[in-house]
């Protein structure tokens, strides 16, 4: 998981690698009515290839009530081959090998390219002419998407973009726990300085939780997207500036450019908020060496006294905190920033992504029939399509309530008590890769019911958390987000890529490498003196790299890509 991968909207996990939700067909949905392909068609299975975060509790895309209705529809069935490993590697050898499957997703731009140059994926132009709804649905997003083509052709589609600021909160700060809020009469948190003065009292006050020593803020820092993306990443927390990956860049919204990571005050600032934690023994210790998995363990025993950045966690968490008798100790999911950001009164950026070459799928050489993959892809970009992968089956997990789309008994029960619901119901992993958008449908609704904030939290929130977020004043549980939150779109900003064996490419991996394997040790400091020592000595080797090169680099390439992309779209 990377820091591109932080799709994480409630039921939609931010962190997939293919992610589903499904959709209503009508009062029949298994009908093979509407703009279906008529006749009889052959059973066509297409190997698609997952890892641990896609679907593998479920075996075929018929399984599940979305793949029945595809399958009805289209006779497609999906088969989910499990994958485990660095994707990207498995994606060169696959490649070099020629052995890959009809249908695929590639992460990032320059594997993308790579595939096209070896005439590993197909044009889809010849498609476009028949296509009843992908032209006009997608229309904003194809002239980004012919990029990495140098004949400017289309090749690929991405999924989980567009993304719209009533659909999309990422939000991903700290969760705090409610019983500790409750004691001390529910303060407003937002600078760094806030949570340590907090936390303190929150340690001293009760050393143990349910037997176990009480731990801090614990945070997954072993994960790749640990140490290189949510340590340093307070720079996202104001109004200025977004992520773009782990990389050794930012990009300055305001002023639309890239800009070096390490030497950005607020990602200093990052850096002295955990060395303070670390100070303060407010900062597990094992946060350094603990993957998501561990740290969700600590989390689901109410251990910590807050978690940081992993929000996608949080509901699973408190329903299991619930389960076992300590509803008390639920998670509250609470902005923070910089002291200085707070100081000058920012804004929160809330980052929506325009283009998303982590997520492209192709159309393989391989495929035994595109077109009729095309067809399949054309009516996903409809009102329909889209309602079948982000709703689910009217009846089954909608139904229509005054004209309005209303989740279900069936799926709030579902949804909350089985953790894999989702994935046997065909909903949130599985089939996004066949094109999903993060916007509102026509009828005035997302197209995905978990993206409304008052229908997810009527069944996501225990009733402690709900209780929390009411007493702060909040109206639900991303109400400080949207009224402090300023919408930030990213536009090409992550979908330019250096090339890793240019001469930049080259000082980009030395310098993300001298970030991350310096990173611990500024946190461990002994105190503020040593810190600083830390930090300049730091800054000595990192400037002998010569940074700046690698940030001229992608403001270059992001003003060729920009002018392609206005030719494209004439």
């Amino acid at each position: 998981m990377k820091l591109w991968k932080r799709l994480t909207g409630i039921g939609v996990a931010a962190l997939l690698l293919f992610a589903t939700a499904c959709g209503g067909t009508g009062s029949n949905p298994g009908a093979s009515g509407g703009d279906a392909p008529t006749g009889e068609r052959s059973l066509y299975t297409i190997k698609v290839l997952v890892t641990s975060t896609g679907n593998t509790v479920v075996k075929r895309s018929d399984e599940t009530p979305v793949g029945k209705v595809i399958k009805d529809k289209f006779n497609i069935v999906f088969e989910f081959i499990p994958f485990s490993g660095d994707y990207r590697d498995k994606l060169n050898m696959m490649l070099a090998s020629g052995d890959y499957p009809e249908l695929l997703r590639v992460e990032r731009q320059d594997l993308v390219t790579k595939y096209i140059n070896a005439g590993a994926a197909l044009p889809l132009d010849d498609y476009l002419k028949d296509a009843k709804y992908f032209n006009e649905t997608n229309k904003p997003s194809i002239p980004f998407w012919r990029l990495p083509a140098s004949d400017g052709k289309l090749y690929k589609w991405e999924t989980n973009v567009p993304q719209d600021v009533n659909n999309f909160c990422e939000c991903n700060d700290i969760a705090i726990r409610s019983d500790i809020l409750k004691e001390q009469g529910y303060p407003k948190l937002l600078s760094t300085d806030d949570y340590v003065e907090f936390l303190k009292k929150a340690i001293a006050a009760h050393p143990t939780t349910n037997g176990k020593k009480t731990l801090g803020v614990v945070a997954p820092f072993a994960e790749s997207w640990g140490m290189a993306g949510i340590m340093p990443i307070m720079y996202e927390k104001g109004d200025k500036y977004i992520s773009v990956g782990n990389e050794g860049v930012i990009f300055n919204i305001k002023d639309q450019k890239f800009e070096d990571m390490l030497l950005n005050a607020y990602t200093k600032e990052s850096y002295q908020f955990f060395n303070k934690l670390y100070r303060e023994g407010l900062l597990d210790n094992e946060s350094f060496t603990d993957t998501l998995t561990q740290v969700t363990e600590k989390v689901n025993s109410g251990q910590a006294l807050g978690f940081y950045y992993t929000m996608w966690v949080k509901d699973s968490v408190n329903t299991t905190l619930e389960k076992a008798g300590h509803p008390e100790l639920g998670y509250v999911q609470l902005p923070i920033q910089t002291n200085t950001m707070v100081k000058e009164g920012q804004k929160k950026n809330l980052r929506l992504e325009t283009v998303r070459p982590y997520d492209s799928i192709i159309i393989t050489k391989n495929a035994k029939d595109p077109k009729r993959i095309f067809e399949l892809i054309d009516w996903i970009s409809s009102e329909e399509g889209q309602t079948l992968l982000q709703s689910g089956v009217e009846g089954v997990h909608y139904k229509r309530v005054d004209g309005k789309r209303v989740l279900t008994d069936e799926f709030k029960k579902g949804y909350r008590e089985d953790p894999n619901y989702l994935s046997k119901q065909g909903i949130g992993v599985g089939m996004s890769f066949l094109g999903l958008r993060l916007l509102t449908a026509k009828d005035n609704q997302p197209y995905n019911l978990l993206n409304d904030t008052a229908a997810s939290d009527e069944f996501s929130l225990t009733k402690t958390v709900a209780d929390t977020y009411k007493t702060l004043g909040w109206a639900n549980s991303k109400d400080w987000f949207r009224k402090n939150g300023v919408p930030a779109p990213g536009g090409l900003a992550s979908g330019i890529v250096i090339d890793p064996i240019s001469s930049e490419g080259m000082i980009s991996q030395k310098i993300v490498e001298l970030r991350v394997k310096n990173s611990a040790k500024l946190v461990m400091a002994k105190s503020e003196a040593e810190f600083e020592q830390i930090w300049q000595a730091l800054m000595k080797q990192y400037q002998a790299l010569n940074p700046q090169k690698v940030v001229d680099k992608y403001n270059e390439l992001f003003q060729q890509q920009q002018a392609k992309v206005k030719e494209y779209t004439k």
